[in-house]
């Protein structure tokens, strides 16, 4: 098995191989490994490029792309394939992109043709967007922004993006000045919601944990609210100041206004939104809780559960925040 270590020593670094193009000079860095490939650059032309040893008969690909192309060329008698990056302004990042394919031909051992199509597809892959999100996602929008609609009418528009932290990575959707909130929302017909960690329901301060939940379900031509529909509506709340942090949020939690016309699902709510403050009678899976029972807690990697609140009292006396993160 090849280590990630005997992989990076198989080229030369970034760092160097910047250094190089700065001489402005030809240079070939031979890259270690059966069949011969190496690394080359014609600052006059301007070329960079993988050159692979291949077969007399090898015929190039054609990548369809106007700034890499694929050549068969002949040096001091052996055939080569070469794939060439033509744009000057790409060598920089383009370096990685022929070592990967170096590494796919000589370690993987793929065929060079088969290798430029993969490495060109995974590229593809990480530079395109989605036509639209998940309904886990939109549903899950949905409801933060339910919470944020009202916490703006309560606190205001700017205090109430300020809060809004699961965008950002946070453990918990919104933090505000007395409690911490962690929305949830759902379409199924019970009070149910996934939890995505043991750490999810787990206070992160010394404020209080407070669970809101968002029962929706589907709505007819006329009622409710498509996502696009509501990300409109919570915005126009917004002062101007704020509407670039809202967006900037809305980014980071997985949306583009490119999806607003794919986002046709109308919804509304199923059952009044609910909240439950997150204590010891709550049902959960803490770090605290499993240690203290005697499981190892450092080999459960990944964990993922689903409580079911259908049923379950609020508390009586719900702290005046929280009745505005329901979104009433």
């Amino acid at each position: 098995m090849t280590s990630a270590a005997s992989v990076d020593r198989r080229h030369v670094s970034v760092d160097s191989f910047v250094r190089y193009l700065a001489s402005e000079v030809p240079v070939v860095l031979p890259i270690r490994g059966t069949p011969a490939v190496s690394v080359f650059v014609r600052p006059a032309k301007p070329e960079l490029g993988l050159r692979i040893e291949v077969d007399p008969d090898t015929q190039a690909p054609v990548t369809g792309l106007t700034n890499i192309v694929a050549r068969v060329a002949d040096h001091e008698g052996q055939h080569y394939l070469e794939v060439v990056v033509v744009a000057t302004a790409l060598f920089r990042d383009a370096y990685a992109v022929l070592c990967s394919m170096a590494d796919r031909i000589q370690i993987a051992g793929m065929t060079p043709t088969h290798a430029l199509r993969e490495t060109l597809g995974q590229l593809a892959s990480l530079l395109r967007e989605p036509e639209s999100i998940s309904q886990e996602r939109e549903i899950g929008l949905f409801g933060e922004l339910l919470t944020l609609g009202g916490l703006a009418a309560r606190v205001g528009g700017s205090a109430a993006v300020g809060a809004w932290r699961g965008p950002q990575g946070e453990e918990h959707d919104f933090g505000l000045p007395a409690v911490d909130v962690e929305v949830k929302t759902t379409i199924s017909e019970r009070r149910a919601h996934w939890i995505d960690s043991l750490t999810q329901l787990q206070p992160t301060t010394d404020r209080p944990l407070w669970l809101v939940s968002h029962q929706l379900t589907g709505a007819g031509v006329g009622f409710g609210k498509t996502l696009p529909e509501l990300i409109d509506k919570v915005g126009s709340t917004l002062p101007s100041t704020t509407r670039d942090d809202f967006e900037a949020k809305l980014s980071a939690a997985g949306w583009s206004a490119a999806y607003a016309t794919q986002m046709t699902s109308r919804w509304e709510r199923r059952t009044g939104s609910a909240a439950f403050e997150v204590d010891e009678q709550f049902p959960r899976l803490v770090p605290d809780a499993l240690q203290q029972a005697g499981l190892p807690i450092v080999r459960l990697i990944q964990v993922r559960y689903r409580v079911d609140l259908d049923g379950m009292a609020s508390p009586v006396s719900i702290p005046a925040g929280i009745v505005a993160a329901l979104g009433s």
